[in-house]
Order: structure tokens, then sequence, then C-alpha cells
């Protein structure tokens, strides 16, 4: 099969995900795309940052016109752009890079048939993405788990829309790992032993 060349990471809101993405592509020599991909997505997109951070996560696949259509033509054309110039960047590393980490942005889809991934999802239990939420992204006690619970249902609106796979669902992932229990050295350390594995 081949070794794994891209680590997709699909993870729950305020579960580490970016954190365990930037330590396993440490532990590989590897880079970690993350938000950076925004940043080279607008420069090839030409859109405005403002008009790409506001549609970036509500991206539609062009693939799927039955839900784009329910939108108006200006959202969707950016949609469109959006997940173009996303999906255009992520086959570029992906091909040019020896080893990479993807978090979020569907990159599993984007890359299938083109090199082997590792599809990983990363989950915690809800007390401790609260206790997370609150500590890293300074969330008010009274507003963090519907914090959580409106961006987890964002994320798997994005990844349902552009991926025909269900968010979360272990059949659309070769992996899928508790952070909370783990912690982010242990699953960060799992993740890069599969991939090493594969050499």
């Amino acid at each position: 099969m081949g070794r794994i060349k891209a680590v997709c990471i699909g993870r729950q809101y305020a579960s580490g995900g970016s954190e365990i993405g930037a330590m396993v592509a440490k532990k590989l020599q590897a880079k970690c795309y993350d938000h950076e991909l925004v940043d080279m997505a607008i420069e090839r997109s030409g859109i405005s940052r403002e008009e790409f951070e506001k549609y970036e996560e509500e991206v539609i696949s062009p693939l799927h016109s039955p839900i784009s259509s329910l939108f108006g033509s200006k959202h969707r054309d950016l949609t469109e752009a959006v997940f173009h110039a996303e999906g255009e960047i992520i086959c570029e590393i992906a091909e040019k890079e020896p080893t990479v980490v993807f978090v979020g942005r569907c990159a599993d889809s984007v890359l299938r048939n083109r090199v082997r991934t590792l599809h990983v999802y990363i989950y915690s239990d809800m007390e401790k993405r609260m206790d997370n939420a609150i500590r890293k992204y300074g969330i008010s006690q009274d507003e963090v788990e519907q914090v959580i619970k409106r961006f987890d249902k964002k994320r798997a609106f994005y990844y349902e829309c552009n991926t025909n796979k269900v968010w979360g669902d272990k059949s659309s992932y070769d992996l899928c790992i508790d952070s909370g229990k783990l912690g982010y050295e242990t699953t960060a350390s799992i993740i890069a032993a599969i991939v090493r594995a594969s050499e």
C-alpha cells in the first residue's frame, strides 16, 4: 500500500486537535497545516479576508449542487471559490511534502486516491472540552456548552456536505482516539507511530 504521506485530523471543538496535529508533525519532522491554509487560500483566491473567513467554514462542495442551490448565487460563488482554493493547496502540499499533517478542512476527502492518508478523529468528553474552551478561548462558564455544541454542529455540516461521510462516525476514519483520556502527548505518539510503521 505504500507509506502514509498525509495525516488528516478531524476533531471535536476544544478536544485539542490543533495542538495534537502540531505535536504529530514535530514527532515526524513534518509540517502541520491548520489556520495557515486560510492565509494561503486567501492569496490564491483573491477573495478579501473578511469575506473568506465569513464563508470558509460554511463551504459547500460544488459537487453537491442540490445543497448549493439552496443558497444565493453570491454565497455559492464564494463557497465554491474557497473550497477550490483550499483543495488545490492541500493537494499541492501533499504531493510535494514527504509527510504532512492537515487539521480539518476535509483534507481526507480532498486527498482521496491521490496519496496514502491516515484519517484520524479526535474527541473527548464534554467536561474536559468545556474546561479546555474556558481556559484556551476565554469562553464563560454559562455559555461554553452551547458554544461547543454550535461549533460541533457547524463542523459536522461542513464535513458531511463535502465528503459524503458522517462526521464523528467511526466508519469515516481509520482511527478514532479520545484525547481526554489519553492526553495530548500519548495521542500524538500513537498517531506518529502508525505513520512510522507504514514506512
